[in-house]
């Protein structure tokens, strides 16, 4: 598997810092992706964000216990149980993918950050739904989610003042372009900007506007893994691998 990954993240206007953050790990054949998205709402969140993700790079690149979906969840937990106590407002939403050499895909998620699998005219067709008190009773496509006002109440996230269980998706034997998206490039942006977005152009006027962040992933069938990291991607992603040779940047 050959992933090349570019991560694009633009502060909004509603808070002082870019509280969207990603990470990558790179350990033994195998490839974690997250991205997280620190709520508005509370002046450390986008620390609080920041935090999930690099201890979550951090452990995966140096546990040497065999990944299952159930231990990314058992990890989650320990995790929130560790960050509550320094973070007891915090409240973020989270995404994550597993990958490992068969191409199989887990994906791990609690929030409104989705995942999308992008088409060849750089359409994108979402794989998950965002939890939310506007489809919470009803299956709706995105884009109607994006235009109700209570797409913000959120009915299950990565807070602080109680463990909630994320949803779990498989991809199995997958070869293509995925996602990670925050709510800001999903709800926020047209199908026409979200296309300009990931081809670099961030150039905005909206006064009133969220962080927008997408981690995209160009992935491919090889008898190994290795990690081709663009130098384009914005500052507020973590990596780390168990293995230096296996990140190159063109």
């Amino acid at each position: 598997m050959i992933i090349e990954a570019l991560w694009f993240s633009q502060q909004g206007a509603r808070t002082s810092d870019n509280r969207d953050h990603a990470g990558i790990g790179i350990r033994q054949g195998e490839f974690l992706g997250v991205v997280v998205d620190g709520s508005t709402n509370g002046a450390a969140n986008g620390e609080y964000a920041r935090s999930i993700v690099q201890m979550l790079v951090d452990w995966f690149v140096e546990t040497g216990d065999v990944i299952t979906d159930d231990l990314m969840v058992q990890v989650l937990r320990e995790l929130h149980e560790n960050l509550r106590k320094r973070y007891p407002r915090g409240s973020a939403s989270l995404l994550l993918i597993y990958a490992a050499g068969s191409n199989s895909i887990s994906v791990i998620h609690s929030g409104d950050c989705v995942l999308g699998e992008l088409d060849t005219h750089d359409g994108i067709d979402w794989q998950t739904s965002p939890h939310t008190l506007a489809n919470a009773l009803v299956e709706m496509p995105l884009k109607d989610i994006a235009q109700s006002p209570t797409r913000h109440l959120l009915t299950r996230s990565f807070r602080a003042r109680g463990f909630e269980l994320p949803d779990i998706v498989k991809l199995a034997e997958f070869s293509g372009s995925l996602v990670l998206a925050t709510d800001g490039f999903w709800a926020e942006l047209s199908e026409k900007d979200q296309a300009r977005f990931l081809g670099g152009d961030q150039a905005s006027t909206a006064t009133d506007r969220d962080d927008r962040s997408v981690l995209l992933l160009r992935i491919s069938f090889s008898d190994h893994l290795a990690l081709v990291m663009h130098d384009k991607s914005s500052k507020n992603l973590y990596r780390r691998t168990a293995d230096a040779q296996q990140i190159s940047t063109p």
